[in-house]
């Protein structure tokens, strides 16, 4: 499959591949259509002494075992792959080159759900992990930035596959921003490899 980019020269240094493409428009519609059915769940976060409701929807698939805690609070346990998530796993695995455990979704109903400058270093992804994501729906801003550097915008389409490299959470920060403009649903399904679990 051919890698485009549609950034400007500043993404080239960045260590993300991006496929705009990666899924035609009715394979992308069928997928979002499935992920309706997925079960999603509005966790509660500890922050700064306080515990809040996550701005979006979560959901999480995988192999048995493989539990995600992030942020020290929320504790994700994996129900079984479904059959389309599970050949999108290996759909994703074939052209990025990495094999993955647990897909989590994130489910942005509007634009007041986001989530904030992260990296994802949870230990349970083993060391310098590849995360790939796929975002479905609405059209939404996720920035990128070296830590202590300048973002760079991305507006992931519908049917787009993003992989972060190995390393990129060790130097990188990344969000999606809350926007005060009318937009739709936007689900991202993001694939990460694990260390636990049954194999």
């Amino acid at each position: 499959m051919q890698q485009l980019t549609l950034f400007p020269e500043s993404a080239s240094t960045l260590p993300v591949n991006y496929y705009p493409e990666f899924l035609n428009k009715e394979e992308a519609d069928e997928l979002y259509q499935h992920c309706q059915e997925l079960q999603w769940k509005q966790n509660q976060i500890r922050m700064l002494g306080k515990t809040m409701p996550v701005p979006r929807l979560e959901c999480i698939y995988g192999d048995e075992g493989c539990d995600y805690l992030y942020s020290k609070s929320v504790l994700l346990k994996p129900l079984p792959w479904t059959d389309p998530l599970a050949q999108l796993r290996d759909r994703i695995t074939v052209t990025a080159g990495y094999n993955f455990r647990i897909v989590i979704g994130n489910q942005y109903r509007s634009g007041q759900d986001s989530i904030g400058w992260h990296n994802d270093s949870e230990a349970s992804m083993g060391f310098n992990p590849a995360i790939a994501s796929v975002s479905l729906g609405s059209v939404r801003k996720f920035q990128i930035k070296p830590i202590g550097g300048k973002p760079t915008d991305f507006w992931l389409e519908h049917g787009s596959l993003l992989v972060m490299l190995p390393g990129c959470q060790s130097t990188h920060l990344h969000q999606v921003p809350k926007t005060n403009k009318v937009v739709g649903t936007r689900i991202n399904l993001t694939f990460r490899p694990h260390v636990g679990g049954k194999r």
